[in-house]
């Protein structure tokens, strides 16, 4: 098992995949705007609209799959610790701020993953453990 959460790795990615993305977003509205233009380009006809809806929608889950919220490296996180988690470690352990860590305890518990601790030893932060 790892000892760390790479939330190096964790940003890198999701970083990678929002450009990714862009690109193909951007690529694929330039070959559909570029149907019949002046500039020559081996995509003209069908091929520019078949070329340029897939780099569409695959512009579109690589942008989704970077902006959606990260709940599997959560889930991870939690299991790699074995004990309860508080929202200050999600924060410093994967990065992120606040509100996607509250964001990310909610789904955890309505997914059924996390309860909230019977016996809080923390009086600042609220234990979250995981459902055995």
């Amino acid at each position: 098992m790892r000892d760390d959460f790479n939330w190096a790795g964790f940003h890198l990615r999701r970083k990678a995949f929002k450009l990714a993305g862009l690109i193909m977003i951007f690529a694929g509205l330039y070959t559909l705007l570029d149907l019949m233009g002046e500039i020559p380009t081996p995509f003209r006809g069908s091929r520019a609209v078949v070329v340029g809806l897939a780099l569409l929608v695959f512009g579109l889950v690589a942008l989704y799959h970077g902006y959606k919220l990260p709940v599997e490296e959560a889930l991870e996180l939690v299991h790699h610790k074995g004990r309860g988690i508080t929202e200050s470690e999600i924060v410093h352990d994967m990065r992120v701020d606040r509100l996607t860590a509250q964001r990310l305890i909610a789904a955890l518990i309505a997914k059924g993953f996390l309860r909230r601790a019977a016996d809080q030893s923390s009086a600042t932060d609220e234990v979250f453990e995981p459902v055995k």
